[in-house]
């Protein structure tokens, strides 16, 4: 008889303790969701052919205008050829790059100014044979 009680008071414990946790976590989650998303910038736009039609999997790269040598970000565009970086709002020149085999690189200027969103549009031409 002795050894039943042990048992129910472990589970109560068991169930209280499962309960602390379960709070915290449901406390933690609320002040995350009340928190301000810190703002940002996008670039954006999209990579065709020379034909006018979308470019899906270039590589698209961002980097700074400063040291172009060093990528900040770096994607594959989408299906429909569409790509999209966040970056810091505020001052900011980046250089946008495009390429992908049998096309020659191309490259765009991008300035922020402030938490806005620019878009871009990147046009691979095919490499000619030499």
């Amino acid at each position: 008889m002795m050894m039943k009680t042990m048992t129910m008071t472990t589970g109560m414990r068991t169930k209280r303790s499962s309960f602390a946790v379960l709070f915290a976590c449901f406390a933690l989650a609320t002040v995350e969701a009340q928190k301000k998303p810190e703002p940002y910038a996008v670039v954006r736009g999209s990579v065709f052919q020379e034909s006018g039609r979308t470019q899906p999997g270039a590589k698209v790269v961002l980097a700074a205008k400063a040291k172009p040598e060093k990528k900040l970000q770096e994607q594959i565009s989408s299906p429909q050829g569409e790509f999209a970086f966040r970056v810091p709002p505020g001052s900011g020149e980046y250089i946008l790059t495009a390429s992908m085999k049998g096309f020659e690189t191309v490259s765009k200027e991008v300035e922020i100014t402030g938490q806005e969103q620019i878009n871009k549009t990147l046009s691979l031409v095919r490499a000619s044979k030499k």
